[in-house]
């Protein structure tokens, strides 16, 4: 196969060398499920790639190269210019070849080895998940282009007023999106002061953002409204069914949308009717007794809609790629598709509306904070103590009248 230079259509191919990986990837794709339109459109993606790649070997990094320059300058007649399409038709040729690993790859020199030992410092030290690491090494990233740093000795040049400016600059358009740059920044001045690459502590010119957790009420669900949310999923289908119990999951244990894309098969106990989850947020396990709404929804889905897979979990995708397992974001996607179709989108901004919901009705029928801290997994009563506020039955008998108006009491 020869290359495409972008400026002639692709010219004699190998017919052996494309066969050779194109039988295997059609098969692939037709496992995954996907339909006969999308199975054509990414064996041509595949094809296509394939002359551009020649004789070297397939890498992701080759497929970055083809996606960034290869694919805007090629002229080829018939080919998909679409971008998130042949990223998709790609991605799934990396997976077949056993190279779907996504490792973060550094910058040569001494920067890519200095990103490399705070990346370490991150997973061993401070024992961060991955996707935390992952959000602390792109903002580190874009914080060393951003300020211009070509060699180590311009972190002497480094001051207070510059770091002030560069947080402001950078996260003016929204509060959480400051904070993040903070936290990102205030870990990685710490760490250059351990190296020994700037001699003051610059963590402390970084400006915080201004966060009252109890100037506003938690939006949570009336029991109307969650049962409207809970008809939104259709039934007869499966994929509805499979819907119907993330959503009792959510609604009946206040789950977060990660333990429930964490719950996998052997964790559910019908005999002892409870939940077992093995990976929490305080990574630690939990269990859970499962309500009798809640035990039929997943014997139904488990039963008579989830699909055949060699998955573990019990959320799984219903189409392409078949079986794989939802992500906290699918469960995110789920929750708003279904309050679109209920009326609900202004009331619901993603999953966990029903876990400040269950939180809200445990309140209301006279669980204590305590009680309702150790439910949820809170490791703090002021977390739980937001849901305070939304009792008004009990606010209103202890609220004191107004200065200078007449007491009114129903």
């Amino acid at each position: 196969m020869f290359k495409c230079s972008g400026k002639h259509i692709c010219g004699h191919i190998c017919a052996k060398s494309v066969r050779s990986v194109l039988g295997p990837y059609s098969q692939h794709l037709i496992s995954q499920g996907f339909s006969t339109t999308r199975h054509r459109s990414y064996v041509r993606v595949v094809e296509h790639f394939g002359r551009w790649v020649g004789r070297r070997h397939v890498s992701r990094s080759l497929v970055e190269q083809f996606l960034d320059h290869g694919l805007p300058a090629c002229r080829c007649p018939g080919v998909s210019r679409d971008r998130r399409c042949n990223r998709a038709a790609l991605h799934h040729l990396l997976k077949m070849l056993g190279q779907d690993h996504r490792e973060v790859t550094f910058p040569r020199g001494w920067q890519g080895k200095l990103l490399g030992r705070y990346q370490e410092q991150l997973v061993t030290a401070r024992g961060l998940a991955p996707a935390t690491i992952c959000q602390h090494m792109r903002y580190t990233r874009a914080m060393l282009g951003r300020l211009g740093i070509r060699r180590a000795s311009q972190f002497g040049d480094w001051t207070p007023e510059l770091i002030e400016r560069y947080v402001s600059g950078v996260g003016r358009f929204a509060s959480s999106r400051n904070r993040h740059v903070g936290w990102c920044a205030r870990s990685f001045l710490r760490f250059l002061q351990q190296e020994g690459l700037i001699r003051r502590d610059l963590a402390a010119a970084v400006p915080t953002v201004a966060r009252w957790r109890l100037a506003s009420l938690p939006t949570t669900l009336r029991r109307d409204e969650i049962h409207r949310l809970l008809e939104a999923a259709d039934l007869r289908t499966p994929r509805g069914r499979r819907d119907y119990a993330i959503l009792m999951c959510l609604s009946e244990l206040g789950l977060r949308g990660s333990d429930v894309a964490n719950l996998e098969i052997d964790g559910i106990d019908f005999a002892a009717g409870v939940l077992r989850l093995r990976q929490r947020k305080e990574r630690e396990a939990a269990v859970f007794p499962m309500t009798p709404r809640l035990r039929t929804a997943l014997k139904v889905y488990l039963g008579h809609g989830r699909p055949a897979c060699a998955s573990a979990a019990v959320f799984v995708r219903h189409h392409a790629p078949l079986g794989k397992p939802l992500t906290p974001l699918g469960i995110c996607q789920v929750v708003l598709r279904l309050a679109c179709q209920a009326g609900l989108r202004h009331r619901v901004r993603g999953a966990h509306v029903l876990r400040r919901s269950l939180a809200s009705r445990m309140l209301n029928a006279g669980a204590t904070l305590k009680e309702i801290a150790d439910f949820l997994g809170h490791t703090s009563l002021d977390t739980t103590a937001l849901y305070a506020k939304v009792d008004l039955i009990t606010l209103s008998r202890v609220a004191l009248p107004w200065p200078g108006k007449k007491e009114v009491r129903p």
